[in-house]
C-alpha cells in the first residue's frame, strides 16, 4: 500500500496528489502530524523518510502489507 503525508496548504503535496489521482494510483492519505508521533509501521517509515529528506513534504511511503 501507498501511503501519503501531506499538509493542506503544501503546493507540492497538491500537485503529488493530482498526479497520483492522474495515473489512478491508489493511496492512503494521511496528515504529516503522524510523523512526529507515530502511530504504525507507516508512520515509523514516513518519519525515517522525512528525516533523510530534511523533513520536506510530501512524504511517500510504500509497504507490502499493513497492519493498522
Amino acid at each position: 500500500m501507498k501511503y501519503i503525508y501531506t499538509e493542506s496548504e503544501c503546493q507540492k503535496c497538491i500537485e503529488l496528489k493530482e498526479q497520483l489521482k492522474k495515473d489512478k494510483i491508489i493511496y492512503i492519505e494521511r496528515h504529516s502530524s503522524r510523523i512526529k508521533s507515530p502511530e504504525d509501521e507507516a508512520d515509523r517509515e514516513a518519519l525515517i523518510q522525512a528525516s533523510m529528506q530534511n523533513m520536506t513534504l510530501p512524504v511517500i511511503v510504500e509497504l507490502e502489507s499493513q497492519n493498522d
